[in-house]
């Protein structure tokens, strides 16, 4: 007896937190009652039913009196037609009851527990894999706004409201109701003392809906180029048209974007609306043109949905920068910024992104392609500089052509009234600057500009070290319909930059002698021819190979494998310079580009001796600089798109600390020959006449004996 008593006061207690762990089954049950003592446990065996029945609020928004699962005599709310309703069984019995009779520190079961992203999508579209078989498939509420599921075994349901009227402006939010449900309050009637169960295995709902509200999602969007990306901290007011004349009042002032670029609107009556950009939140400028003179009108209709607005309104946007879904719920605003990429291209006619070698006297050519925005008539700057130290590159203006590319694709010809060219060096810079006129580009709005030309290496360039970097930007309005106004903050332009570098390379030799009267001195006056490989280069129509601004003819074949150049006679040579050393033996040639070079000796100092041989002139550089390609912005949303640190240089695959290094080359004295008609020539000369003299005493001696014999 006492195990007994024992038992049922275990069952009932588990019984009464059963109630607290319920899901929301209903409505809301925070007003009821606790459950009264248990007289039963659950019947896994008897089936049950769901029995929904849909409303309306009332015009207030009140929901009226919260369900508990049992049939209400008069429930509040105009009854909704054809609502389309869906069940999935989320636990069957036996995990249900476990659930149940569960005494750990196990979770509350939630109906968000069984969708994927349950805030960003709580239809079936979103539940997860093991959930989304619909156990019993679409049911529509009749007259009555009434719907039944029978025949359930006892488990945990979920219901999805899958079809809803045009007249509610969202669907009920998902719930969880379970068969059997735990009975609420301390009911003793009912046929055959139903309502004297603990257990109730036929439950009703009344879930109801507004259709007075509506709530809308806004995105915001960043595009450049074809690259779309959330734009966080961009802010908004919301204004709302007046009930009693045409003017709007502000409902919602500096709302702003999460990091997924994303405001949630609600609560919104019936009538017109429009958003407009007022700006950033502080660290969140990333150069995206603001459209404050734009007005996304939209319309909440007697749905509750979100829809374009067809009248003619000034400042209204109406154009790809303003879109509204299908399900009228979405509301994507974008806002456009430009791009630019700065390419040289090699000597050898391929394209880099950032380097190249070159010559002094060369004509380097320049690429700077530019992503337009589709807004661009909207603008009223939008210009490119490119800006170079005026003692290394000089902008060819004769050189510059510009064309275009419709967004669809297809080639532009931009008419010459659209843009102007200017290059102005100052003291230390040569500025070139292509000014558009915006109103001018519609056919290449969201398309592209390619701004082509040359800049010519200078004297004064940097051999070898960082090289000689040009930096070329977009200058451009911060804001739509707005001049830009340098010394207005806010309303200064922004930038986008990119940059290019050229390298240039140089010999520095030393000429010594080795014996002689000026050994371990420098030779003066020793010329050297330097050579240059070319069979990797461009030849020009006219037989000849361009080096460094000027053109040279290739020496034969034959010539090149005379002076030891190589053994090939199928390689071209050509002669680029002739160097002749100065004071101490030194000598230098600046400003050459990469590639093999050979020194052949021609002259030389009086007793001393030409090399036998070429000397490798240890040009045959490769170069990379540790470019930076990470984006950054500084606090005014100016983008620089890389930077470069000081590059690296290799020989034959070593590393070369310091490609213009020294090269040292070495004379050896000859050897003195004796003078012509001295004493040394006479003592040889008497000498040879002795030994002549000799063998004919020889010879007359060895003939009489001969004879005698």
């Amino acid at each position: 007896m006492k195990l007994k008593r024992l038992f049922t006061a275990v069952l009932s207690t588990a019984l009464a937190l059963s109630l607290c762990a319920m899901p929301a089954m209903a409505a809301d049950s925070a007003a009821a009652t606790m459950p009264k003592t248990s007289t039963s446990t659950i019947d896994k065996n008897q089936k049950g039913s769901i029995t929904i029945y849909k409303r309306a609020l009332d015009s207030s928004g009140n929901a009226g009196t919260a369900g508990d699962g049992e049939t209400m005599a008069s429930p509040q709310g105009a009854a909704l037609k054809d609502t389309g309703f869906t069940l999935y069984r989320v636990m069957d019995t036996n995990t249900l009851l476990a659930y149940y009779n569960d005494n750990t520190t196990a979770d509350q079961v939630d109906v968000k527990d069984y969708f994927t992203n349950y805030a960003e999508n709580k239809t079936a579209a979103g539940l997860k894999t093991a959930y989304a078989t619909a156990y019993k498939s679409e049911v529509r509420t009749d007259e009555n706004g009434k719907a039944t599921f029978t025949e359930l075994p006892v488990g945990m349901y979920l219901v999805i409201e899958t079809k809803t009227p045009q007249a509610v402006t969202m669907p009920v939010e998902p719930f969880l109701v379970s068969i059997p449900m735990t009975r609420i309050g301390n009911k003793t009637t009912g046929a055959d003392n139903q309502n004297q169960k603990e257990w109730l295995y036929d439950v009703t709902v009344y879930p109801k809906n507004s259709i007075a509200k509506g709530t809308v999602k806004l995105v915001k969007q960043g595009k450049q180029g074809s690259t779309t990306t959330p734009l966080a901290g961009v802010k908004f007011t919301l204004n709302k048209k007046n009930d009693t004349d045409d003017d709007y009042t502000a409902v919602k002032t500096d709302v702003a974007t999460d990091t997924d670029g994303k405001i949630t609107l609600d609560n919104l009556a019936k009538g017109r609306y429009y958003l407009q950009e007022t700006g950033y939140t502080d660290g969140n400028d990333k150069g995206y043109i603001l459209n404050t003179t734009g007005k996304f009108y939209f319309d909440i209709d007697e749905n509750g949905k979100a829809v374009k607005v067809d009248d003619t309104i000034a400042g209204k946007v109406d154009d790809a920068s303003f879109t509204i879904d299908s399900t009228h719920a979405t509301l994507t605003v974008t806002n456009y910024k430009p791009d630019i990429v700065k390419t040289v291209t090699k000597r050898d006619g391929t394209a880099n992104t950032h380097e190249a070698d070159y010559g002094v006297g060369d004509a380097v050519p320049y690429t700077l392609t530019i992503k337009v925005p589709e807004n661009i008539t909207s603008l009223k700057t939008f210009k490119v500089t490119d800006t170079t130290v005026k003692a290394q590159l000089i902008q060819n203006k004769d050189s510059v052509k510009i064309s275009g590319k419709k967004n669809a694709g297809g080639d532009v010809t931009l008419a010459e009234s659209a843009y102007t060219i200017t290059v102005a060096p100052d003291a230390n810079n040569s500025v070139m600057t292509v000014a558009f006129t915006p109103s001018a580009l519609t056919d290449v709005a969201g398309g592209e500009i390619t701004i082509a030309y040359t800049a010519t290496v200078q004297s004064g360039a940097v051999v070898a070290g960082n090289g000689n970097v040009n930096t070329a930007k977009i200058v451009y309005s911060r804001k739509t319909g707005t001049e830009i106004d340098e010394g207005t903050e806010g309303n200064e332009p922004y930038e986008i930059t990119d940059k290019g570098v050229v390298y240039t390379f140089g010999l520095n030799i030393h000429k010594t002698a080795k014996g002689g009267t000026k050994d371990g001195e420098g030779l003066k006056d020793v010329t050297f021819d330097l050579y240059k490989k070319v069979d990797t280069e461009t030849l020009n129509g006219n037989s000849k190979y361009p080096f460094c601004g000027q053109e040279y003819a290739a020496i034969s074949g034959d010539d090149a494998v005379k002076l030891g150049l190589t053994t090939n006679s199928a390689e071209n040579w050509i002669k680029v310079k002739t160097l002749t050393t100065g004071e101490n033996g030194y000598v230098s040639a600046k400003g050459l580009p990469s590639g093999t070079y050979k020194l052949v000796e021609t002259k030389t100092v009086d007793g001393y001796n030409l090399l036998s041989k070429p000397v490798d002139a240890k040009l045959n550089l490769t170069y990379a600089a540790a470019w930076t390609t990470t984006t950054t912005y500084d606090a005014n949303g100016n983008q620089t798109k890389s930077t470069i640190t000081t590059p690296t240089y290799k020989r034959d695959g070593a590393d070369v600390t310091d490609p213009s290094a020294e090269i040292a080359i070495v004379n050896r004295a000859g050897f003195t020959l004796p003078v012509t008609g001295g004493f040394s020539t006479l003592l040889f000369s008497g000498i040879g006449v002795l030994l002549v003299l000799a063998g004919v005493g020889v010879l007359f001696s060895l003939k009489k004996k001969s004879n005698r014999a």
